[in-house]
């Protein structure tokens, strides 16, 4: 998790649910409240879930964070959730992930790598790469 974005004393003990989990429950009717938590630099999200609550993880098992409330609007609305809470108590404006800004310099020149779409392409990558 980016050092920035500590939740309260309380999270590190606080379940943490793969999206997947999350879509499952939230179909099921499982999922009570839905609170965005603000941070500094971003939110997680925050389930009720019967009498207690979990966070949203991150690909990586860490608690995922968003940089904004339209982010995770989107992808709570794809799963069914068209009302949430938002606490900004805690929020301050801020940098979710650090600067790369060689990375910025690649896509303003148009240097980053096309997206591999057909097997043929595919195949000449992986030549290339021997």
């Amino acid at each position: 998790m980016n050092k920035n974005l500590t939740p309260d004393a309380d999270t590190p003990s606080t379940p943490l649910l793969k999206e997947a989990a999350l879509r499952e429950l939230i179909a099921a009717g499982m999922v009570s409240n839905v609170l965005a938590r603000g941070m500094t630099g971003g939110f997680v999200l925050e389930v009720s879930i019967g009498g207690g609550t979990a966070l949203l993880a991150s690909s990586k098992g860490d608690v995922r964070t968003f940089a904004s409330i339209e982010t995770m609007s989107v992808m709570l609305k794809r799963m069914g959730v068209t009302t949430f809470t938002v606490d900004t108590t805690n929020y301050e404006a801020g940098r979710v992930r650090a600067a790369q800004p060689e990375r910025s310099k690649a896509m303003k020149e148009g240097r980053l790598p096309k997206k591999v779409t057909d097997t043929n392409e595919i195949e000449s990558v992986n030549k290339g790469k021997k």
